[in-house]
């Protein structure tokens, strides 16, 4: 009976893992807590922390579904029938994990519905004879749950009027007043965040 449940909770805490590359950085601005700069970490232990989990999901399944003791019932080698808890949690922990492991696919929905953002202000709407435009490559960005601590770095920097990140394009596109901040201010706050700016 150990042994299930280690492996249910192993699945599930390997999922959950694997799923932190991009869930970790909404928590981390959700709650206004700065940076989750260990993003790129897990997406790179991703493949095998989510291998662990579907060892241990096998495992666990094997145990309550196919194991078999070859005794008879009151003799010292019979176990503990699976009662029907311990087989919803089984289920549980299975659609626990498959939601973590393809959290890279929903996530980007999630931080747009979750984290407000301020509204992005058409950079050709803004004069351009104070402000200047520019677009930063960023490095390390793994999903699209990555733009969200870094526009949240970029909207609180002094000067910077309006910021739009991309995953896909990888970079980050500024509408910014040069008498008030300057590229390397710019460059700090996406790196504070975890992400390298170029």
């Amino acid at each position: 009976m150990k042994s299930e449940k280690f492996a249910l909770s192993g699945a599930v805490a390997a999922a959950f893992g694997a799923g932190l590359c991009c869930i970790g950085p909404i928590l981390f601005a959700l709650f206004g807590l700065g940076a989750f700069g260990a993003a790129s970490v897990f997406e790179s232990l991703r493949p095998y922390l989510l291998t662990v989990a579907v060892l241990a999901l096998a495992f666990g399944f094997y145990r309550v579904y196919f194991r078999r003791e070859q005794c008879a019932p009151d003799e010292a080698c019979a176990t503990k029938p699976i009662n029907k808890v311990n087989r919803a949690a089984l289920w549980v922990a299975l659609v626990a994990v498959v939601a973590f492991a393809l959290s890279p696919y929903y996530v980007g929905y999630l931080a747009a519905a979750v984290v407000r953002q301020k509204p992005a202000v058409p950079l050709a709407a803004a004069p351009a004879t104070a402000l200047e435009t520019i677009t930063i490559e960023v490095e390390g960005m793994t999903c699209e749950s990555c733009e969200v601590p870094i526009k949240a770095a970029l909207d609180k920097t002094s000067g910077v009027r309006t910021a739009e990140v991309s995953y896909k394009n990888g970079n980050a596109r500024i509408l910014y007043d040069p008498a008030q901040t300057n590229l390397d201010q710019i460059k700090s706050a996406i790196t504070s965040t975890g992400y390298k700016a170029k």
